[in-house]
């Protein structure tokens, strides 16, 4: 499986990459990003005072057991390690199995780990899937108290181990793809074990693929930053492919390989880039953690790009002021990124009578967002709700006029507004309460940015 990362595609355009830097930071602080930590991703310093895979240096310490001597083309991943001592009858599948387990044993305690995984463990990853067999990113929780839950596929015995609830429990899930050391019999090592475990994970036995509640969870956090992988390995083809079987044109991955490893052939590039979306900015891994880093800890106004930008578009939103101001102050933070000015019925104070201001500025204004809730149609709290099916009749997205009923809390939805195709979440699902709060809201945001760039064309 992958231990060695690829150089990536041609290299975007440094205000491309500053841009691609912006979002995915935005992305990561929504809560709508899933890390993919390749055996490449996961370093340690070796008794040369350099960082290399924590893989690598398992490699090393096996062909020195086995007293294996390796020449300068071959490879020292423990793919290639442990098969060869198996081809040679050096040793067996359990027992690598309990000498891989026993190095990463030994090792959790002693090594010193690059600061790249303490790094990425400090930001606001939702899913954390791991391809090495170590439980370094648990550990590095713990020294924070982040609360989580882990997981991993079992190789000897599939399908046990995993029921989790992501609407219910905002936990960070770590998921183990090939194994933990701390269950030696799960480790996916040699290639014999990589073709059963694929075998496995294809098959139409529930029991043995990889847990449906795993794969279906990746339509609700769509970006996918992949770290230090090897895209030239046969496997990953096929286990994307498997990752992706229920999602495949719901995300958009990206990949950063180290900074040292060889060039993915191109024929390699463009499968990836056909079947999953895949995209390589040309970055290497540790330059980008870095500068992710650092848009990360931006202010919102300034991470998100929009310091600058001069408002394209008004956005007149109506919600219960007394009654649903959780609601909006958690959609305002999210669409303060968006080039606009936000217009309340707060702002219609000392400027006459209060349904004619609301015709005016519906008029002026680009999109209308009502947050629907059972306050929401408190007349007496909302003068909108008497214009209703007015402001409804004003949708019309082509000619300049979006209205984009929110569903901020549970409400029975029958009238106008509620039966226009603009709404959100497009689920029918309220925000408040979901568990996918922000995920929702990124949606919204997402939806609105691309109508207001759309406006001037």
């Amino acid at each position: 499986m992958p231990e060695t990362s690829s150089q990536p595609a041609a290299a975007l355009s440094t205000s491309n990459l500053e841009d691609l830097y912006q979002m995915i930071a935005r992305k990561v602080k929504d809560g709508s990003c899933v890390l993919f930590l390749g055996w490449g991703a996961v370093m340690a310093k070796d008794p040369d005072n350099k960082y290399v895979p924590v893989s690598t240096l398992c490699a090393r310490h096996l062909a020195k057991k086995y007293k294996l001597s390796l020449g300068p083309d071959e490879e020292v991943s423990i793919s290639y390690v442990t098969s060869l001592l198996r081809v040679r009858n050096l040793s067996t599948d359990n027992v690598l199995q309990e000498d891989v387990a026993a190095f990463y044993d030994e090792i959790s305690d002693k090594c010193e780990l690059h600061p790249l995984l303490e790094q990425l463990t400090d930001l606001r990853f939702r899913i954390v899937i791991n391809a090495a067999p170590d439980n370094f990113v648990s550990r590095l929780f713990d020294q924070i108290a982040q609360p989580y839950f882990e997981g991993f596929y079992n190789f000897y015995k599939p399908g046990s181990g995993f029921s989790f609830d992501f609407e219910k429990d905002q936990r960070v899930v770590i998921y183990n793809l090939l194994g933990s050391y701390k269950h030696p019999e799960s480790l996916v090592l040699t290639y014999k074990h990589q073709l059963r475990y694929i075998k496995k994970i294809v098959s139409e036995q529930q029991n043995e693929r990889l847990p449906d509640t795993l794969t279906n969870a990746f339509k609700d956090f769509r970006h996918h930053l992949f770290l230090g992988f090897d895209f030239d390995e046969w496997a990953l083809r096929l286990l994307l492919d498997t990752l992706y079987k229920n999602v495949r044109e719901n995300i958009q991955p990206y990949a950063y390989p180290t900074k040292t490893e060889v060039v993915t052939d191109s024929d390699t590039k463009v499968f990836f880039q056909g079947e999953f979306g895949m995209q390589f900015p040309g970055v290497d891994m540790e330059t980008f953690v870095e500068k992710l880093i650092e848009y990360y800890n931006k202010p919102d106004d300034q991470a998100l790009g929009n310091t600058p930008e001069a408002p394209r578009a008004q956005v007149l939103i109506l919600y219960n002021e007394a009654a649903d101001k959780d609601g909006y102050d958690l959609l305002i933070k999210h669409l303060r990124s968006l080039p606009a000015k936000f217009i309340t019925l707060a702002d219609a104070t000392g400027q006459g009578d209060v349904q004619e201001w609301l015709r005016t500025t519906i008029e002026e204004c680009q999109v209308v967002l009502p947050l629907l809730s059972a306050d929401f149609y408190d007349a007496q709290q909302n003068p909108a709700v008497a214009m209703l099916e007015e402001i409804a009749k004003r949708n019309n997205p082509r000619k300049g006029s979006l209205v984009m009923p929110v569903l901020l809390k549970n409400v029975s939805i029958d009238g106008p507004i509620g039966q226009l195709p603009t709404l959100r979440p497009s689920t029918r699902q309220a925000i408040m309460g979901s568990g996918k709060e922000d995920k929702y809201a990124t949606d919204i945001v997402d939806s609105l940015k691309r109508y207001i760039e759309n406006l001037d064309r």
